[in-house]
């Protein structure tokens, strides 16, 4: 079971622009001193994620200190997270690029420009040559001002590619773009900001509002942080919006079905939990403050006008969407199937060599496959795999 696609690593061109740029503006500061500033920052801008909740103006975007710290440590995170979908979206999902003229990419709540970039950088990574426009909309005018930057003192990475920038109010009605709509619109991280103290249908009508700037082909990857809550409300918001026919439901699961964990309690969420690499320097940072560095969790979906492709509505599909277990002389794992339902899968370690046990211990939340084999018993939602050949993925990015 190989991974079907392996992903461009974060640049290292990125990190070091980072760096470089916090070094200049501490130029009389050595480098632990440096690396404290940051890691008192990225205390706080913990807290204001996961505690506090603030997201005015004053609280991270016009701070030097907020952005150069998201830019060293919590920018690659959203680089991995939204390189990730964009991959499942163009490889495994049926979004394709324009015949001919530029691939359009909006990304809303855009920030320091880590969703857009990641997209840009993706999407040539797969041979897609077309010219690529990037629209970046934020509140916050230093932040696009430093995305400018980036993306003029980097651009070989993303050659052929074109940024346009807005500062914008998005908790204000959103305006329409009526000479052009975009092929890809991307919410990295960005839409329960913008959604804080937004009742549910003031969310659904702003959600709706999107309609009218995306093609008909086009589509929207909304990657969120890893809170159940926040996670949660995603995939009700993605729910209804489907289920009235305002967007069609493409991912995380199958024909448009959606979210299972949302019906019934359960042990588990709808979140990704992926294995990404982290660099000396961010390891150096967190190292002190015991941050986990080496994955990446968040929640996704996935929407579009076209109709998702077809699936079996069975069990013989499934995203996994729980650790791989051991126990009791089995591995086993929680998939979704493609009927929109909670499976367990289970294979006895007795009918695997070591080199099998190796590869599906290694298989992560997110990853699809396909189950060719398998068997019931009493209950249906238990699923017995006879043996290692009877699985194949049929989606796992790797870097």
């Amino acid at each position: 079971m190989d991974p079907t696609l392996i992903l461009p690593p974060y640049p290292k061109e990125i990190g070091d622009w980072w760096w470089q740029h916090a070094t200049q503006k501490w130029s009389d500061h050595g480098e632990e001193k440096i690396l404290n500033l940051i890691r008192k920052e990225i205390v706080l801008q913990s807290d204001r994620f996961n505690k506090n909740r603030t997201f005015e103006s004053y609280e991270y975007g016009s701070r030097d200190l907020s952005l150069i710290t998201y830019g060293n440590f919590f920018f690659p995170r959203t680089w991995y997270a939204m390189s990730l979908s964009v991959a499942e979206a163009c490889a495994f999902r049926g979004w394709n690029q324009p015949r001919k003229g530029p691939i359009r990419i909006l990304d809303i709540g855009s920030g320091l420009g880590a969703s857009g970039l990641s997209a840009m950088y993706q999407l040539k990574s797969l041979k897609i040559d077309n010219p690529i426009t990037l629209d970046a909309w934020d509140y916050s005018g230093k932040s696009l001002n430093l995305l400018k930057t980036i993306c003029l003192d980097c651009n070989h990475l993303w050659n052929l590619s074109r940024l346009n920038t807005r500062r914008i109010d998005l908790r204000a009605p959103l305006p329409l773009v009526r000479k052009q709509k975009f092929d890809l619109i991307l919410l990295g991280y960005s839409m329960n900001e913008i959604f804080e103290n937004f009742e549910l249908d003031q969310q659904i009508e702003w959600m709706r509002a999107l309609t009218y700037l995306l093609t008909q082909n086009g589509f929207m990857i909304i990657v969120e942080p890893a809170q159940k809550k926040i996670c949660d409300q995603l995939q009700i918001i993605s729910s209804f919006l489907s289920n009235q026919g305002d967007y069609l439901l493409h991912a995380p699961y199958f024909n448009g079905k959606t979210c299972p964990f949302l019906k019934a309690k359960n042990s588990y969420y709808s979140h990704e939990v992926r294995k990404i690499n982290s660099s000396l320097r961010i390891q150096k940072i967190s190292a002190p403050l015991k941050l986990e560095t080496r994955q990446v969790k968040f929640g996704l979906a996935i929407l579009s006008r076209q109709k998702p492709a077809a699936f079996p509505e069975d069990s013989s599909y499934c995203r996994i969407v729980s650790p791989i277990k051991k126990k009791k002389g089995t591995l086993s794992f929680v998939g979704i199937g493609g009927d929109g339902l909670e499976y367990t899968y289970e294979v006895q370690k007795r009918n695997l060599l070591a080199d099998q046990v190796k590869k599906i211990t290694k298989l992560e939340r997110g990853d699809i496959l396909k189950i060719h084999e398998q068997e019931k018993g009493k209950d249906a939602q238990r699923i017995r795999i006879p043996k290692f050949e009877s699985i194949s993925c049929e989606f796992s990015s790797r870097w």
